[in-house]
Parts: C-alpha cells; sequence; structure tokens
C-alpha cells in the first residue's frame, strides 16, 4: 500500500490507493505508470502558507486530481498555470481526452513533445537532485513522483531541512511540509521541470517587475536588458 506523504511526520495521513499493475516499476521503465489514489482532505490552508516559499504558486493556479488517475496531468496543469504556459491551459491538459489517465515519463514526453511545451525531465536520482534546486532557485517549481504518485515540489531548502510541495489529491491543496530526510526516502527519482515561452521566471516568482514589464529605450538606442533592471529617473 502507498503511504501517502503529510504535512508533519507526527501526523501522517495515509490515503486509500488501488494500485495499478504497474506501479511497481521504476519510472525509468518505459512501461511504469501512476496508480489511482483516493481523494483526502489534509484541513484548511493557512493564510501565510506561501510566506518565504521559493515557489509560491497560488491557489488558484492548482489543480486538483478529480478522477484519481490524472496525478501526472494534475501536477503539469499546475506547473503551467504558475508558467502561463498557453498550450497547457488552453485548453487545461487535464480536460484533454488523451490525458484523462494514469501517466509515466514516457507517456508524458510524448505527450508535451506533441503540443510542443518545452521541459525537462530524468529519473536519475543524482540529476533529479540538480534540477530540484534549480528549478527552486528559479521558482519553477517541479513535478515530482512518489510511489504510484505525483505531485507538485515548490520549496526544498537543506538549510533549514525544510520540504513544501501540493498534493493533487488532497482536496484542499494546501502546502504541505516535510523534511529532508523524509522526502529523500518517499522520492523514487522522478523529476519533471516545465518552461514556458516567454519565460517569466524566476522574475515571476520573486516579484520582480522588471523582469515581467519589457523595457523600451526611446532616447537611445535599444539594448538587451537583464531581468532585474529597472530604470530609475535621473536628476536634473
Amino acid at each position: 500500500m502507498f503511504l501517502g506523504l503529510s504535512s508533519c511526520d507526527k501526523a501522517p495521513i495515509y490515503p486509500v490507493v488501488h494500485h495499478h499493475e504497474r506501479s511497481t516499476l521504476h519510472p525509468s521503465d518505459p512501461n511504469y505508470l501512476t496508480t489511482f489514489v483516493e481523494e483526502y482532505y489534509s484541513g484548511e490552508p493557512e493564510e501565510n502558507e506561501l510566506e518565504g516559499v521559493q515557489c509560491p504558486v497560488p491557489m488558484e493556479d492548482r489543480v486538483r486530481n478529480h478522477t484519481g488517475v490524472q496525478c501526472v496531468f494534475s501536477s503539469v496543469e499546475m506547473l503551467g498555470r504558475w508558467a502561463e504556459c498557453d498550450k497547457l491551459i488552453n485548453p487545461p491538459i487535464t480536460s484533454r481526452s488523451n490525458c484523462k489517465s494514469y501517466s509515466g515519463p514516457s507517456d508524458l514526453a510524448k505527450k508535451l513533445n506533441a503540443i510542443g511545451v518545452k521541459f525537462e525531465q530524468t529519473t536519475d536520482r543524482t540529476k533529479g537532485m540538480a534540477l530540484i534546486k534549480r528549478a527552486m532557485a528559479e521558482g519553477r517549481g517541479c513535478l515530482f513522483s512518489v510511489p504510484g504518485h505525483a505531485m507538485v515540489l515548490i520549496h526544498y531548502d537543506e538549510a533549514t531541512d525544510t520540504v513544501k510541495w501540493v498534493d493533487n489529491s488532497d482536496r484542499s491543496l494546501r502546502v504541505q511540509t516535510m523534511t529532508v530526510s523524509r522526502f529523500k526516502r518517499r522520492w523514487d527519482d522522478w523529476i519533471c521541470v516545465i518552461y514556458a515561452e516567454p519565460d517569466l521566471f524566476p522574475g515571476k516568482a520573486i516579484g520582480n517587475i522588471g523582469a515581467l514589464i519589457p523595457v523600451v529605450d526611446r532616447n537611445n538606442p535599444q539594448g538587451d536588458y537583464p531581468p532585474e533592471y529597472f530604470p530609475m529617473p535621473m536628476k536634473d
């Protein structure tokens, strides 16, 4: 039985899970598929749950796994909404007939390539950890898997021993927290990061207005400006 991740090691939550026959395969196996995961309720979101979070995905961008079989596509749609990736949200990928199913790295890659979505994924643990740290530093968030299930990682900080995620099978879609060691025990090596075009990160995650507003120089030759650039008025 798959043991559901909890918001606190002292009060674990164990959602009911009906395993798919292929769920015991490692994600690197091309036949790997996720499983059906029963919905559960972990409690009301806290007002300050996004305070200090590396990838502060708001509630309106979070996506529930209503069918119990779409954990991968719910996670990808959540990342797509946060990245404002039109190819994933118009229409929502979870509404598409070929995405109302179990999935895995091989299946997801085929479907993202088919619609022209840029992404990076790995099932190698060392490469996955590097991808997690880069995605968190840039504020993108990423899909991560535990045996038979996929969710969205939004914070990974070894210095404070804090990992935060959103479980699409949790009806509250609140931010949950665990330790780094617990994360490493449960994570089964699959990581996927979405790259939208145009790319709004890392400016969007840190609230950098200059990263979101194009700079047009009407007085001098147009140049290329870094995301942190913000013009200041000159004194007379």
